[in-house]
């Protein structure tokens, strides 16, 4: 099945610019420029505009980029489902994910591992992230993905990737919600014991959010009227526009556009780290290590996460980030 001229125009899109996408393909710019041009003069009409540096696809062109990605996604599943029938498992990797981060990171990044390893199977055990760290530790799982608030404990290994800011959510009709403005992706700060009258709806205990809501009072010297707890972001928010009190959540929660609820960062700012969960003196397979290189890499260019690699990751970066190149 050749798809390369499809593979082509699928990075011409994402790198923006000809000489990009030739280094990223490997090919001279020259041919790649003969080619687009060659593609265009068949189908009788531009795919891109040329806007200086830049290429910016036609209406045409969109629909080239849309159904050239369906077909590239329609090849690699027929070709991981024949390797499927064609290889031995080898290996079996069960992993801890809660149900909405952790298992859509997953998905994301499932076809490009199995590409790799076509006779390891990927197992994912959900659950939220109070129950994951036991399951690392009892073996049920060979790692974990997710968050921490003190990546120091006696019984695992928190390899750390990213950091991510916990904010405030209040409904829009709060008495401070007045000054939640929000421009330029930057957030109102206040201090937290603004809202020390306010009704608190937090995530339960186990959870690293409510760790670290719970440090925040301490340092705050505030006892919060806890009303809800709940294991899952989804029940908060909806309980926040409901206007049954205020919470503390992962900024990657905030819903931009939902008139019924308002944001703030606090003063001083405090974050999550994101990562993977290892039981103590377990050693990955190569295997693993690709898998979480691939969590890793698939986070990398979210705006809501700033890098925060612990020295385990660097080495897992620099192991396959620098495959076939010379010593």
């Amino acid at each position: 099945m050749n798809t390369k001229g499809l593979l082509y125009i699928m990075t011409l899109a994402r790198e923006k610019s000809i000489s990009a996408a030739g280094r990223k393909l490997g090919i001279s710019q020259p041919t790649l420029s003969v080619y687009l041009s060659r593609l265009e003069r068949s189908l009788g009409t531009d795919l891109f505009i040329r806007d200086k540096k830049w290429l910016i696809p036609t209406p045409a062109g969109k629909i080239y980029i849309e159904t050239a990605s369906q077909i590239l996604e329609a090849k690699d599943q027929t070709y991981l489902a024949i390797r499927a029938l064609t290889h031995e498992l080898k290996e079996i990797i069960v992993i801890g994910a809660t149900p909405l981060r952790g298992a859509v990171l997953v998905a994301q990044i499932f076809t490009q591992f199995s590409k790799r390893y076509p006779n390891v199977k990927i197992e994912i055990k959900e659950c939220y992230m109070k129950d994951l760290r036991s399951h690392v530790i009892a073996g049920d799982v060979d790692f974990a993905l997710g968050s921490c608030y003190d990546s120091e404990e006696e019984d695992v290994n928190f390899v750390m990737m990213y950091q991510e800011e916990v904010i405030l959510s209040a409904p829009s009709f709060h008495k401070l919600a007045s000054l939640a403005k929000k421009s330029d992706n930057s957030l109102t700060s206040i201090e937290i014991s603004r809202f020390s009258d306010s009704p608190f709806i937090l995530l339960s205990q186990g959870t690293s959010i409510r760790a670290i809501s719970d440090g925040i009072f301490l340092a705050a010297n505030m006892k919060p009227t806890v009303v809800f707890e709940t294991n899952n972001n989804l029940v908060l928010s909806n309980m926040i526009r409901q206007g049954a009190g205020v919470g503390l959540i992962p900024r990657s929660s905030m819903a931009d556009s939902d008139p019924k609820i308002v944001y703030f960062s606090l003063s001083p700012r405090y974050y999550l780290g994101l990562g993977a969960i290892i039981k103590k003196g377990k050693v990955l397979s190569e295997a693993e290590r690709y898998f979480i290189y691939l969590v890793m890499k698939q986070d990398r260019d979210n705006p809501l996460y700033a890098p925060a690699y612990s020295a385990y990751i660097r080495e897992i970066c620099h192991e396959f980030e620098n495959e076939g190149q010379n010593p």
